[in-house]
């Protein structure tokens, strides 16, 4: 194992995140992908993508589709610059090769990607990174009213006080114009139980189970929600830790989830 994945994650505190911008990700991946092979996948890619200008972090979603069996995967990252956000997805969509010819999104074992870049209204840490972050639930809503940013603006310290209630681990609260969507990443601990699999079940099925953040959105935005789906954390890239001497990288529902074997 590579002793960065056991080292201290370094540089993450609680409390209010200075980042002006999010990237968030959504795939479903190939039926013959398997956790180990994903675990295995975002790994190996990591370094030649965590040092993008900017990026603070990204959680791995990781999350299994009841009906069919497929492993959904993607990334929640945020950013400190819109300027860097729009780096990141020119890079991945333009750049990025992970085999000769193929770009990044368009590989083979993505069946289905839906992915947005954001502007941050607010985000904020209640519990430590490297200790209380390994659920996280995803909100998408469409709005209509032109005045967006100042009504988020307005609502942004309910739903922060609001989500530290509910005893969060951290929320994050976006929009993207252009298209005229809002984000809301959630994020939990898993239980206490001893048993991790047990603990990461039920941790899994009270944040999906718990209010949504997005209830608090003020209703004059015209909203129709269009996504919500509650993951696992499979990962975490942690480029100021690394800076820092720290863990690179870590992976909080291992076990039972397998950890990278490169």
């Amino acid at each position: 194992m590579n002793a960065q994945i056991t080292a201290e994650i370094r540089g993450y505190d609680i409390g209010p995140i200075n980042a002006k911008a999010g990237f968030t990700s959504d795939i479903t991946l190939a039926a013959d992908i398997t956790p180990q092979n994903l675990i295995d996948m975002v790994e190996r890619e990591r370094p030649n993508m965590d040092i993008r200008p900017g990026m603070r972090h990204k959680y791995t979603p990781l999350r299994f589709d009841p009906a069919t069996g497929y492993l959904y995967n993607g990334g929640r990252y945020l950013f400190d610059t819109w300027e860097n956000v729009l780096d990141y997805n020119h890079y991945t969509n333009e750049v990025l090769e992970p085999e000769p010819g193929v770009k990044f999104w368009t590989r083979p074992s993505f069946v289905h990607v839906d992915k947005h870049y954001w502007r941050v209204t607010g985000a904020h840490d209640f519990k430590p990174l490297a200790t209380a972050h390994h659920i996280n639930r995803f909100e998408r809503h469409a709005y209509t009213n032109q005045d967006a940013a100042d009504l988020l603006t307005r609502a942004w310290p309910a739903i922060r006080d609001d989500a530290q209630k509910q005893g969060l681990s951290s929320v994050w609260l976006m929009y993207q114009p252009e298209e005229r969507q809002i984000g809301i990443v959630a994020v939990a601990a898993r239980s206490a139980d001893k048993d991790p699999a047990t603990a990461l079940a039920k941790g899994l099925a009270v944040l999906e189970a718990a209010p949504p953040v997005g209830r608090l959105l003020p209703g004059e935005l015209g909203l129709t929600k269009l996504f919500d789906r509650t993951s696992l954390i499979g990962s975490s890239w942690l480029p100021w830790s690394r800076a820092l001497g720290g863990a690179h990288s870590s992976f909080p529902v291992s076990p039972p989830h397998p950890l990278p074997q490169l």
